[in-house]
């Protein structure tokens, strides 16, 4: 079974992509949605080309300004390895991302399609479809991670429906061009347990206000290394940049903190599917 992160096409998400593109397991086939007219972009679908590793990048974005503008300067070439996805509409594209049975229902049996992982979907039975969950555990505010830090994620491999599964790392259906200054700051660790995924959530501390966000993020951290003394299969080379910013005590800003949590999370993901 494959895996197809949905991912918005955000600069340090791409920056995620480019620099483990070499390390991704063929498992893994991202499926990015373009939302931001930058040079990212182009650098992450070229990296994977070089790669000859498979890329899916949607031609209609839903979301964000990419799909508004009639020659975006960030084009996109396609070709064996780099193919096009579409949001359910007339032309053809190897990969259909679909929103409603109907939809489902006219495409033939050989299209490799992206379904909402609901029951009406799944009565469907389409033979190629990959079922995509929106089931990120979130909180109204940052620092409310505190309250539960391990929770469940993914059912075990065995469980799973179709011909691959599909999420939002580290993110929801929701789609904000902005985000909003929070009191706290948290990391979420995806690891896998008993054959089934969880998420670790670390929260920093002392939330009362907006200040210092690099002692929150030190704070943070600190329970990591102890954390994964007794989840020795939860390292990755992500962990250990992580452990090392905390014993240099370099914050290297929230943007590289989210590189680091969605490499480490497609690393797991390679994993779990092995």
């Amino acid at each position: 079974m494959n895996y197809y992160p949905l991912i918005r096409g955000r600069q340090y998400d791409l920056l995620a992509l480019t620099q483990l593109v070499k390390q991704l397991a063929p498992t893994i086939i991202p499926v990015i949605e373009p939302v931001k007219d930058t040079p990212s972009l182009a650098r992450c679908v070229a990296a994977f080309s070089k790669a000859h590793h498979p890329l899916f990048v949607i031609q209609n974005p839903a979301v964000g300004q990419y799909g508004l503008l009639a020659a975006p300067q960030a084009t996109i070439t396609y070709d064996d390895w780099v193919q096009p996805a579409r949001w359910f509409d007339p032309q053809p594209a190897p990969l259909q991302l679909v929103q409603t049975v109907a939809q489902l229902r006219q495409l033939p049996p050989t299209q490799r399609v992206i379904v909402p992982a609901a029951a009406r979907f799944r009565r469907v039975a389409h033979p190629q479809a990959i079922y995509l969950t929106d089931h990120l555990p979130t909180r109204a505010r940052t620092e409310d991670y505190a309250s539960v830090q391990t929770e469940f994620y993914q059912y075990p491999l065995a469980l799973q429906p179709g011909v691959g599964l599909a999420d939002y790392p580290l993110s929801t259906r929701q789609y904000s061009e902005h985000g909003y200054p929070q009191r706290a700051i948290a990391l979420h660790l995806l690891f896998a347990d008993r054959g089934a995924l969880f998420i670790r959530h670390f929260t920093s501390v002392n939330n009362a206000d907006f200040a210092e966000p690099q002692a929150k993020f030190f704070e943070a951290l600190t329970p990591l290394a102890p954390w994964l003394a007794e989840h020795p299969q939860a390292a990755t080379p992500a962990t250990t940049t992580l452990l090392d910013l905390l014993a240099t005590r370099h914050f290297p800003g929230l943007g590289t903190v989210r590189k680091l949590q969605l490499q480490h999370w497609l690393t797991i993901m390679g994993r779990w599917l092995a």
